[in-house]
């Protein structure tokens, strides 16, 4: 009886020394969307595209690209059933080099970015899939020089206003996302590393910031009839 009882009390100390499950992150609550359904253009004043990659190791070189435009088609009330298609101008690409050589040229160059034969890249949705109440997985299609392959953002809608709040009279959307390709797919191969940290990796991180606006449709005044110029 006593090794029952014994063993009875170390079992109930092994289960007291377990430690205890954490509890899941709760959900975010959705954010309100106030948007109507149509296309919005992309606001090139407030959205920016930049790209990172691991440099030799030591820190996330960064890149952006100021000239981007793009297009929404927006589903309120089904989002997984909006598309959207982005152009960004390569040659547009702004690095922090403040060195002598003119080093935003030189990734323009057919080694990298080949803005010549190729001056812009351009991002089409394919499918959208809901994640969360304010999450999707976007999957489309990523044309760089000259080459086409699939990629997907994860993304996350920030908010939307109808009107603007600095009294615009548009509808406006915003959207972060976050995504991931290797740059040899598409024919980028220089300093891609052979061992450890000795060059620029193939991942290239992409990371999004972008608003959509359109402009808020008036409502026809009840009993108003359209006349025709007079010539």
């Amino acid at each position: 009886m006593r090794l029952i009882l014994a063993a009875a009390a170390a079992l109930t100390l092994a289960a007291c020394n377990q430690p205890a499950e954490t509890p899941a992150a709760p959900e975010a609550p959705a954010v309100e969307v106030n948007a109507p359904s149509g296309e919005y253009a992309l606001d090139p004043n407030h959205s920016t595209v930049t790209v990172r990659a691991q440099h030799f190791g030591l820190a996330h070189y960064t890149l952006r690209f100021n000239k981007v435009s793009g297009t929404l088609n927006f589903n309120a009330e089904n989002p997984t059933q909006s598309t959207i298609q982005a152009s960004v101008d390569v040659t547009s690409l702004d690095t922090p080099y403040t060195g002598a050589r003119d080093f935003d040229s030189e990734l323009q160059n057919s080694s990298w970015l080949d803005s010549a034969g190729s001056p812009t890249a351009t991002f089409t949705s394919t499918s959208v899939e809901s994640t969360g109440p304010n999450t999707a997985r976007v999957t489309g299609d990523l044309t760089l020089r000259g080459q086409t392959h699939p990629i997907t953002l994860d993304v996350t809608y920030d908010g939307s206003h109808s009107p603007h709040p600095m009294g615009m009279q548009v509808s406006s959307i915003g959207f972060s996302a976050r995504g991931a390709f290797q740059r040899s797919q598409f024919g980028i191969n220089e300093l891609i590393p052979r061992a450890g940290n000795d060059g620029v990796s193939d991942e290239v991180e992409l990371v999004i910031e972008a608003e959509f606006t359109r402009p808020i449709e008036s409502a026809p005044v009840p009993g108003a009839t359209t006349r025709e110029p007079v010539n």
